[in-house]
């Protein structure tokens, strides 16, 4: 790992942090896979990071917050570690909200002066759009906790309830510690997670782990990922931790496409992104690659984008084959081409299949309350086309049709109304830094991220899964911390 990162033109004391912070991460993974056969050390594990955690948030709440962070890159689903039922991403989400909140309320200020210093935000649309959806999400939970059940209702909540973040996230993104060891984190978790992902399929191909063994277990059941077979020994190896590689990648690919930002370290990361988005290969991803690959443009001119985007996808269709031949020694297009055949007829493939029979039902439910919705943890009845019963599905897989069923109307359009202020204040924001090349390409490639979620989102959970929430209130910090450093 030294010798690579040596090659990256990256000075030492980076290297050295980036390179421990991976080593540490498979360390993280083979605890975790132990921890499946010793389910007493998976705990001992778990004692150790969260004490930890708390010692170092008490000290400063940005030390805490590295921990979160590292989590949601190592931890997958979060479940890596847990403690009877606990997982440890919930545990150290509470830990730093926990801490963040009593040394609020230990401040030497009259009690209202310390509920107005929770609210970090500065005072804006923006802020009082996030402040109005965060009640909606409180409200719904009452109504999904009486209407759907207690469990359900408060499994969705926890997803949501990583919007809390964006408080104590506000006051520290400022800080140069935060941002540098941040910025390792996330380097080393790139480089982790893709090495993981290439590792996990090798073991599958060559079948020195198969299917129902300890290690398909461990990577079901703990990690809640999947390895499916799509035939001449390729197989589909998908982690919830590669929905934040695809706007990794897109950062990635904003900063390669300008000649003053592109450094051997960015077009190695993104290779890197490219192969595990490939290896995943999850058609909602891929459309969102495309739309965020159209948001790159700008700043660039029309020709040298229709450029870089030929490369882009010439180098992606390339790199599938080489990969393909290496396992297999076939380039397998036959797979490519069904799995970009199944976007335009989803009803040919089982689990586009599923998600077309549950969208009428949704659309009858969601008729009969639009306003309110239903509540967090609603369910859907629909017609399961292998065994033709009805079926009951938690996982309703339309994004923002879930959003209106659960939320309702109301919070459908604030959700939407935040996402179209993000927008436009990235769109400000690229005005004002008009001969700051690095920094305009890393506001698109954050917009361009956040695009692509938003239209992976039409079919998937993805901007209310736990990794999707963080990655937008980390772009309305960012922005808004670049706002406020551009008007002083």
């Amino acid at each position: 790992m030294m010798k690579i990162l040596t090659k990256l033109n990256l000075n030492r004391s980076f290297k050295n942090w980036i390179s421990n912070a991976v080593y540490a991460y498979f360390i993280f993974q083979f605890l975790s896979l132990l921890g499946r056969s010793w389910p007493g050390l998976q705990e001992i594990v778990f004692l150790l990071i969260v004490l930890a955690a708390i010692i170092f948030s008490w000290r400063k709440i940005e030390y805490g917050f590295l921990f979160l962070l590292f989590e949601f890159l190592a931890g997958h689903e979060g479940h890596c570690f847990s403690f009877r039922g606990i997982s440890l991403r919930l545990s150290l989400f509470l830990v730093i909200m926990f801490v963040w909140f009593l040394r609020k309320m230990t401040l030497p200020k009259s009690f209202l002066g310390k509920l107005k210093s929770l609210i970090s935000l500065e005072k804006s649309p923006l802020s009082f759009s996030l402040l109005a959806f965060l009640f909606v999400i409180i409200f719904s939970l009452l109504r999904g906790w009486f209407i759907n059940g207690k469990f359900l209702a408060i499994k969705d909540f926890l997803n949501y309830s990583y919007f809390f973040l964006i408080f104590p996230l506000s006051e520290i993104i400022g800080k140069r510690f935060f941002q540098k060891r941040s910025q390792q984190i996330l380097q080393a978790g790139i480089i982790g997670i893709s090495l993981l992902t290439i590792i996990v399929l090798v073991l599958f191909a060559t079948g020195i782990v198969n299917v129902h063994d300890q290690f398909y277990w461990w990577w079901r059941q703990t990690v809640f990922g999947k390895a499916t077979s799509a035939g001449n020994n390729f197989f589909r190896i998908v982690s919830s931790a590669h929905l934040l590689i695809l706007p990794f990648f897109l950062i990635l690919l904003s900063l390669a496409a300008h000649r003053f930002t592109r450094k051997k370290s960015v077009v190695f990361l993104a290779v890197l992104a490219s192969l595990t988005l490939l290896i995943n290969f999850s058609r909602a991803y891929f459309l969102g690659l495309f739309f965020g690959l159209i948001f790159l443009a700008q700043g660039l001119k029309s020709k040298k984008w229709m450029a870089f985007f030929l490369i882009v996808v010439i180098f992606l269709v390339a790199e599938f084959g080489i990969l393909n031949f290496l396992i297999n020694q076939s380039p397998n297009m036959l797979y490519l081409r069904q799995r970009i055949k199944s976007i335009a007829s989803p009803e040919d493939e089982l689990s586009a299949s599923v998600r077309l029979n549950i969208l009428p039902c949704l659309l009858e439910k969601i008729k009969k309350r639009p306003i309110f919705g239903y509540g967090l943890g609603s369910t859907i009845s629909y017609l399961n086309p292998i065994s033709q019963k009805q079926d009951i599905t938690f996982h309703i897989d339309w994004g923002y049709l879930e959003i209106w069923l659960e939320l309702g109307l109301l919070g459908l359009i604030l959700y939407c109304f935040i996402l179209a202020i993000i927008f436009y204040q990235g769109r400000q924001l690229f005005k004002k830094a008009r001969g700051n090349v690095k920094q305009q390409r890393l506001i698109v490639g954050l917009g361009a991220g956040l695009l692509s979620l938003v239209v992976a989102t039409i079919t998937g959970p993805y901007l209310f899964h736990a990794l999707g929430i963080f990655y937008l209130i980390s772009v309305i910090v960012v922005f808004n911390y670049k706002n406020l450093a551009s008007s002083r």
